[in-house]
């Protein structure tokens, strides 16, 4: 049939006596569009170090809602409306910028583009050392852009500090935005600290990454990090290793290490293969060895190796079945609270999870079979939960069904609208991890 007359048959058919009037989806309002895009451009703090202002962003929501829903299809459209307002506005550094806790500097080289990744290549040092210049010797990465950070402040552990997580966070922004690099391509590495500071962000930030290198590191532990025997380890930093489950780690530890010793390492990978056990379809991306007699250096053929493996990796940004334990303030705390610029970042959003109200050592799975989704919470409340959705997670003809640790909580057809793109595409500046509707949970 002609394509003229089968529309013009829709039309008989909608407008015939007894019959539903037939209604097309609504239009994108360009024009309501672009000025929301250029006025959150211009708005959205550029920095994970500047908050943003309360007044303004309530604004530029309600301005969002106002816009409504969109047609089916639509969500890439005014994804990219978006993006290209916020490149526009985006600052053009060259290597430094200002923060609170003064000047931060970083070593850049390598081209952004679609389909370049970035290598975040963290020193290791210590107290009153560390210099980026190690790590751009070491971590490279053909078809990527590279980005080597110098601490702002050199204390022990600085990128697990509140410092350290936002100045990182900022690059990976950044890099998504000023350079269009593949946010589905995006790897943490280092080696001493900078090994504890890729575990940190691959534990803290799997949603960001596509891979993680941390070699030769510790995890924040209890009574003490430097341990020589998992036996001495009491109890690993909550909120970190479960949350691993979908990410591809690569990481070792020498047995004769004394300056980072191996004990915390090889306690996170006897956790690992015991979630492993309960959860077979779970953390399977991970590769982790020991060597007998290595002090602290790379093995053998190492970090070549490493490279090779982890260049093949990409990340899995919607997995059917997500992980996370909360962790509000992660260890190290602050020495003295009058050195607390700002304070640590709130994690509020983990791959297609909305947390409104992050409980510290929260334990939540959430899982996708079909159009069902289901969440165990270990506490808070359902309330506080959103599930971001898009066309590539569920069926949109068919109703979605969400329970809450085995009672259902939600039926129905989330409707795409502008507020969600707007909201989810805030969040991280994330084009992967950009959705079109919501389920927002209510009350048991």
């Amino acid at each position: 049939m002609p394509r003229s007359l089968r529309i013009l048959t829709l039309v008989a058919l909608a407008l015939a006596p007894g019959l539903p009037v037939w209604a097309a989806p609504p239009a994108v309002d360009r024009k309501g569009l672009d000025a929301l895009a250029v006025a959150w451009a211009k708005a959205r703090p550029k920095s994970k170090f500047d908050a943003w202002d309360a007044k303004a962003r309530a604004e530029i929501l309600e301005k969002a809602k106002a816009l409504g829903p969109i047609p089916e299809g639509a969500l890439e459209e005014v994804r990219d409306i978006l993006w290209r307002a916020l490149r526009k506005e985006w600052p053009r550094t060259d290597g430094k910028m200002t923060t609170p806790y003064g000047e931060a500097k970083w070593i850049q080289n390598g081209k952004g583009g679609p389909k370049a990744g970035l290598v975040l290549g963290l020193h290791g040092g210590g107290e009153g050392a560390g210099d980026a210049s190690e790590a751009a010797g070491k971590w490279r990465l053909s078809g990527c852009l590279h980005m080597y950070p110098q601490g702002i402040k050199l204390v022990h552990d600085t990128w697990n500090t509140v410092h350290g997580e936002r100045f990182v966070l900022t690059l990976m922004e950044n890099a998504k935005v000023q350079h269009e690099v593949d946010p589905d391509r995006v790897y943490t590495m280092g080696f001493s600290m900078g090994g504890t500071g890729s575990w940190f962000f691959a534990g803290r930030h799997p949603d960001l990454l596509a891979g993680s290198a941390p070699c030769a590191g510790v995890l924040m532990a209890s009574p003490k990090s430097q341990v020589a025997t998992k036996a001495e380890v009491k109890e690993l930093q909550y909120g970190f290793v479960p949350n691993v489950r979908n990410l591809a780690m690569y990481w070792f530890i020498g047995l004769a290490d004394k300056n980072c010793m191996p004990g915390t390492f090889q306690s996170a990978w006897d956790q690992i293969l015991e979630l492993r056990k309960a959860d077979p379809s779970g953390y399977l991306q991970q590769e982790f060895a020991t060597y007998e007699g290595l002090a602290h250096a790379f093995p053998p053929s190492e970090p070549s190796k490493l490279l090779t493996w982890i260049a093949t990796k990409r990340r899995d940004a919607l997995p059917k079945k997500i992980v996370w334990e909360v962790a509000v303030s992660p260890y190290p705390l602050p020495e003295d609270d009058t050195d607390r610029k700002v304070a640590r970042y709130v994690k509020e959003d983990f791959y297609w999870l909305h947390y409104d109200r992050p409980a510290d050592r929260a334990y939540t799975t959430a899982s996708i079979d079909g159009n069902t989704i289901a969440l165990s919470l270990s506490t808070g409340f359902p309330e506080d939960w959103t599930i971001w959705l898009k066309p590539k997670m569920v069926d949109v003809t068919k109703e979605v069904v969400v329970t809450v640790d085995g009672k259902e909580a939600y039926r129905g057809l989330p409707v795409p609208d502008v507020l969600t793109v707007l909201e989810t595409l805030d969040a991280r500046v994330d084009r992967t991890l950009t959705f079109d509707r919501r389920i927002r949970l209510a009350k048991n």
